[in-house]
């Protein structure tokens, strides 16, 4: 059995690796599926991955990651109680409780007005034959879904879009540069939705927070904090993922013509685009956790409490999983991604972010012909959350 030491050492915050990561771990992965990192150790191979997702013997990072930047008190307090944190029996009772309210089925009845929001940030775009995409579109999309899903007013959109963006720094490696931020932001989401949450008690609707409300198993249901708690996480950790998910998409398609114009043709193959824009470029590329105990894999052996890096990326990437893994190909089948995760913390919000990919790129396509960059992107620090800060594109109006 071989230790940590003895495994290779990948400098993940160097200019090389973030540059272009998957150049760096394609030459490593047929030795090995783990390798040393300067804060811990990294899963490469799309075999080890999928076990180590679904493996009780690792737990969630986020209060650890969150406590390594000094943060503490209230802010630790409310983030070391999300369900994206909890592990165990808190996890699967609270994912239980809430799960009902995110199946294809419940998300499938927003697709309409999935449509009719994507349409009113596209139109006035659209005849122009050039935009700055995430500020005209990417930015606003996603939340403006969220506050139709979760029964928000109209007339609030915009504030609740504001907290929003300030609580998306509490999943970043920047959280202690945003605090302040942060904090306030959440103070007004707070107090928001307990007051949507007490509205829908008295007079429920069809949304996702009376569909929170109401879900039951034998006798139990979710608190009004619970209820308060599950549409923070929504919030943090559905918006921002999906904003740069729809930028990343956008940008593959200009690096690859031939696949826009493909779904330009035949719009039926949106799911599929979806599943091999997240494969092939997703927004988040890792799922950290902490060892529990010592793990023995393959040949390797990793020791409790070590912050072991589940590279969700490389797994996507794995030729032993996908025939040509670094070609884009819309039309491609086969195993599925690991972007949303996997085991007991798969990605929640799942079926709705699909759905609002689903239903945004076939509108883009049919509008948006000749598709190519407008100038180069800016992109946020590879490290977190991953996408385009601004994508100039123009088209053919």
């Amino acid at each position: 059995m071989r230790t940590l030491d003895e495994a290779p050492f990948v400098d993940i915050f160097s200019e090389e690796f973030q540059a272009d990561p998957g150049g760096v771990i394609a030459p490593l992965r047929a030795d090995t599926w783990v390798v040393r990192t300067p804060i811990g150790a990294m899963a490469i191979r799309r075999a080890e991955v999928a076990a180590l997702l679904a493996d009780r013997r690792l737990r969630s990072s986020i209060t650890d990651i969150v406590r390594m930047q000094g943060v503490g008190g209230d802010l630790l307090d409310r983030l070391s109680t999300s369900i994206l944190a909890l592990d165990g029996e808190d996890h699967r009772r609270l994912r239980s409780l809430a799960n009902r309210a995110f199946t294809p089925r419940a998300v499938d009845r927003h697709r309409e007005d999935m449509r009719a929001t994507f349409r009113k940030l596209l139109d006035p775009v659209a005849g122009d034959g050039r935009c700055e995409f995430v500020e005209a579109i990417a930015e606003h999309y996603p939340i403006t879904v969220m506050c139709h899903v979760l029964g928000v007013p109209e007339e609030d959109h915009e504030d609740f879009a504001r907290w929003n963006k300030s609580v998306t720094w509490a999943l970043s490696f920047s959280l202690s540069e945003h605090i302040d931020e942060v904090t306030e932001a959440f103070g007004h989401l707070d107090d928001y939705t307990r007051r949507l949450i007490a509205d829908r008690r008295a007079d429920p609707r069809d949304d996702m927070v009376t569909a929170m409300i109401q879900a039951r198993e034998a006798d139990d249901r979710l608190t009004d904090d619970e209820v308060a708690g599950m549409i923070g996480a929504l919030l943090f950790a559905g918006y921002d993922t999906t904003r740069n998910q729809l930028g990343l998409a956008m940008w593959l398609f200009t690096q690859h013509p031939d696949q826009w114009e493909l779904l330009r043709s035949d719009p039926s193959l949106a799911p599929k685009a979806v599943e091999e824009v997240m494969r092939h470029q997703g927004a988040v590329g890792a799922a950290p956790r902490f060892t529990i105990e010592d793990i023995e894999l393959d040949g390797w052996l990793v020791p409790e409490g070590t912050l072991l890096t589940l590279s969700t990326a490389a797994a996507n990437h794995d030729p032993a999983a996908y025939n040509e893994p670094e070609v884009f190909d819309i039309t491609r089948d086969g195993e599925p991604h690991f972007t949303f995760g996997g085991g007991p913390h798969y990605c929640l919000g799942a079926s709705l972010a699909r759905a609002e990919m689903q239903e945004a790129l076939p509108l883009l396509a049919e509008a948006m012909p000749g598709l190519a960059l407008d100038g180069e992107p800016t992109w946020r620090p590879p490290m977190g959350i991953f996408g385009p800060d601004s994508l100039p594109l123009r088209w053919t109006a």
